[in-house]
């Protein structure tokens, strides 16, 4: 597969951009951002905008998308592979490095997360959270009609358990570390995994880097 190669004056662009809408987000609502005010937030000109996006809407789902694929590009990389039948190999997702980067980039998921102006955010995480779960558990070559709770339940469980969670420990201020969190959601989850649903084994519960408590 070949990887293409962004210029990186167009990361530095699009990053800057985005941080500039995260900034106006911590201090207003959506709706009163303008591509003017995004625009001298990061610095560059309005010409140089409407050559990346079409208008502020096409920008803020880019925008939030982007943030999106770092994420999920971070912690499945993180993940400790799982090896299946026919030498099969999973990829997991760490739930350690998912608290410990939502933790480091807090300004940005607390602003994004918290509220119901960003249904939207919330909504693209869901529907990946979603996709990458189901996917895992295709792969497991399981017989999906002969386990005890549909596929689709389990799915809707454990996304909605992870994302509800993750926003109440943004909106308590983080006072748990990443490992705490992680120890504490092994701790609720292991019932689950005894009762044998499908895709607890999706989550790596292993901690990296030595995180501390």
């Amino acid at each position: 597969m070949t990887v293409i190669k962004q210029d990186p004056r167009v990361v530095k662009t699009r990053t800057n951009l985005r941080r500039a809408l995260v900034y106006l987000m911590q201090h207003e609502k959506l709706e009163n951002i303008s591509v003017q005010k995004i625009t001298k937030t990061a610095n560059i000109t309005r010409g140089t905008f409407y050559l990346h996006y079409r208008d502020k809407q096409d920008f803020v789902e880019a925008a939030m998308n982007g943030i999106i694929d770092q994420l999920f590009e971070h912690v499945l990389e993180k993940g400790t592979p799982r090896e299946v039948t026919d030498g099969k190999i999973l990829q997991t997702m760490s739930v350690s490095e998912t608290f410990s980067y939502i933790e480091k980039n807090a300004d940005v998921f607390t602003v994004l997360l918290s509220g119901q102006q960003n249904r939207y955010f919330y909504q693209q995480l869901y529907n990946r959270l979603t996709e990458v779960i189901t996917n895992y558990a295709k792969g497991l070559g399981t017989d999906l009609e002969e386990i005890d709770v549909p596929l689709r339940i389990q799915v809707a469980f454990i996304t909605s358990a992870l994302l509800g969670l993750i926003i109440r420990w943004l909106d308590g201020g983080l006072i748990y570390t990443p490992r705490y969190m992680t120890s504490s959601l092994e701790k609720m989850l292991n019932n689950f995994a005894s009762s044998h649903l499908l895709i607890i084994s999706f989550l790596d519960f292993q901690t990296h880097n030595g995180l501390e408590i």
